[in-house]
């Protein structure tokens, strides 16, 4: 049976200290929740916004590639490719079979 304890609000702005019903709330009620989501869903859209005109360029050190503007995320296809094969490598693979499949 779930304990209810109390806890504090996550909206930055109200703090409040609240009662939880469920075990994974984190607002003290649908206003605050519905006030934070709108926040994230605006800032999402003006930063893909300015990402639109301006070039991205790979977040790997020592990567100068530019994205695409369809590419949704920080680094490159060959840095990703790259990534995981060092995943692999360190879950002991052999460098020659974690590449195996990638050509």
């Amino acid at each position: 049976m779930y304990k209810k304890e109390k806890k504090k609000c996550s909206n930055p702005e109200c703090k409040k200290v609240f009662v939880a019903k469920v075990y994974n709330a984190i607002y003290c009620s649908a206003e605050c929740r519905r006030i934070i989501t709108n926040k994230n869903l605006l800032a999402n859209y003006y930063e893909k916004k300015n990402n639109k005109n301006k070039k991205r360029i790979c977040k790997t050190d020592g990567c100068t590639t530019i994205l695409s503007k369809y590419n949704k995320e920080k680094i490159c296809e060959n840095c990703k490719r790259e990534r995981f094969v060092k995943r692999l490598m360190s879950w002991g693979w052999t460098e020659e079979h974690a590449r195996r499949g990638m050509q």
